[in-house]
């Protein structure tokens, strides 16, 4: 039988295989986000929808706000809502100068399985919260500072449609439908294809391999292999925006002349500030690539498991922040301040136990994610041990006894979790290992003596995983 301790022990390894990846491309990520605008994109708690891979942005690049259907309340007392947004705003302002933020509300709908739980698939609903949503941001914002958009994601095949204001819109699928695109290799140019990449460090990262071997087969290596994404994005964003910036002509020895064209009737039509036209441009490329991917796999599956591709499939409730590097359609996601969609993701996940059938009772994961350094007991009381507490009390009151919950705390540039134990006397807590058993005391703590568990933690974990292989 296949108990909660077992699934959280193989669910923290696959974590730390996932941290290690990013703590290795930290240089690439670095370098994606200097050129990439500053973004907030607000979705709905559906696992269906999780992640930034089909935007093309590496885990960290990203901050996600999610409630129930994408309802929020938009008072100005709303502060974690807001704070969300002027955190970013006041990021681009210093950090990329001449490009504003950019602020995304999606909705989701499905063709082939349902839709939007909480507006009952009624597509029209779930349009209406995010243009209410986009219309309020839009009057506290200027455009120099933060652009505002819509969008749609079919979680069928993870394809987008970008709404921009005047109601402009850019659909993946329409975009697929008229080029007659059958694969992700159809996307670019054959002399993009061919040729080996030719910046030296990427191609290393990719195992000197061409574009078209990246993107070959149903499940190409670009989207299946981490490492091999994460440089991917970055070269991808530079060679877009740096060739869209000296010569927009020159994009169709990169993408596709018929694909750029399309794009740029819209385009041109719409009013956006002129740096984010490139970023936004590759958006729009690799969301089309990696729908036409989606595409392919589902064409292979077997029924059940198709199934479970187009239907909901989560397993688990991730509770706080940090969950990017997780896979789709595993997990639904509740943000800490939003307490109303624990009890949507309890329905959930009790709906999917009884079509999938799971040995382990429900699942909760608490994480805060910490952005600095804690210093000092009180530093990690404040940041992670009493917030912890306090969304536990949350868990209790929807979930009650029926459910293993595990623990932990990350940081934001790492998303690695360092699972702790908060409560001795609460069995429902699952502890596969505790960061700070040997430091949690005035006396004992210190960012010195924090590092080195960690450290022994990750040890640990490396250990485990070369067991197994």
């Amino acid at each position: 039988m296949k108990t909660a301790y077992d699934f959280f022990q193989k669910y923290l390894l696959k974590n730390m295989s996932n941290a290690d990846t990013l703590e290795r491309m930290r240089q690439v990520i670095s370098e994606f986000a200097a050129r990439a605008p500053k973004i907030v994109v607000m979705k709905c708690i559906d696992g269906r929808v999780h992640g930034s891979d089909s935007k093309g942005y590496p885990p960290t690049t990203i901050r996600f706000g999610r409630t129930d259907g994408n309802k929020v309340s938009l008072d100005k007392a709303n502060f974690w809502y807001w704070n969300r947004i002027d955190r970013a705003v006041k990021d681009a302002h210093f950090n990329t100068p001449g490009t504003p933020a950019l602020f995304i509300a999606f909705m989701h709908h499905s063709t082939r399985g349902f839709g939007c739980a909480s507006h009952n698939s009624n597509n029209a609903e779930a349009l209406n919260a995010v243009e209410i949503q986009v219309n309020e941001v839009r009057k506290t914002y200027k455009e120099s500072e933060l652009y505002v958009m819509g969008g749609d994601t079919n979680t069928d095949i993870m394809a987008e449609t970008l709404i921009f204001p005047g109601n402009f819109r850019i659909d993946t699928e329409d975009i697929i439908s008229y080029c007659n695109l059958k694969n992700p290799r159809d996307v670019f140019h054959e002399f993009f294809l061919r040729n080996k990449i030719n910046d030296v460090a990427t191609s290393r990262n990719v195992g000197d391999q061409t574009p078209d071997q990246l993107m070959n087969g149903i499940n190409p290596e670009i989207f299946s292999n981490f490492q091999t994404r994460l440089n991917m994005e970055n070269y991808l964003l530079r060679e877009i925006t740096s060739t869209f910036n000296k010569d927009r002509g020159d994009l169709k020895r990169i993408i596709r002349p018929d694909i750029l064209d399309y794009i740029f009737v819209t385009l041109d039509r719409v009013q956006i500030p002129v740096t984010l036209i490139g970023p936004i441009l590759y958006q729009i490329i690799w969301n089309v690539t990696y729908a036409l991917s989606q595409i392919n796999i589902i064409s292979t599956l077997s029924p059940e498991a198709l199934e479970m591709s187009l239907e909901h499939a989560e397993e688990l409730v991730c509770y706080g922040d940090g969950f990017e590097t997780l896979p789709r359609n595993n997990i639904v996601l509740v943000k800490t301040d939003d307490f109303d969609a624990l009890a949507v993701a309890k329905k959930v996940l009790e709906k999917n136990r009884k079509r999938y059938k799971q040995e382990h009772n429900l699942l909760v994961h608490i994480n805060i994610e910490v952005c600095g350094e804690m210093m000092s007991w009180d530093d990690f009381n404040d940041n992670v041990g009493s917030r912890i507490l306090t969304m536990l009390r949350n868990v209790d009151d929807v979930f009650g006894m029926d459910v293993a919950i595990l623990t932990s705390y990350s940081y934001r540039d790492q998303k690695r979790f360092y699972p702790i134990k908060i409560s001795k006397n609460d069995h429902r807590i699952v502890y596969c290992a505790d960061v700070i058993s040997e430091i949690n005391s005035y006396q004992k703590f210190s960012n010195i003596s924090l590092k080195a568990q960690e450290m022994l933690y990750k040890a640990s974990c490396i250990g485990n995983m070369n067991r197994q292989e």
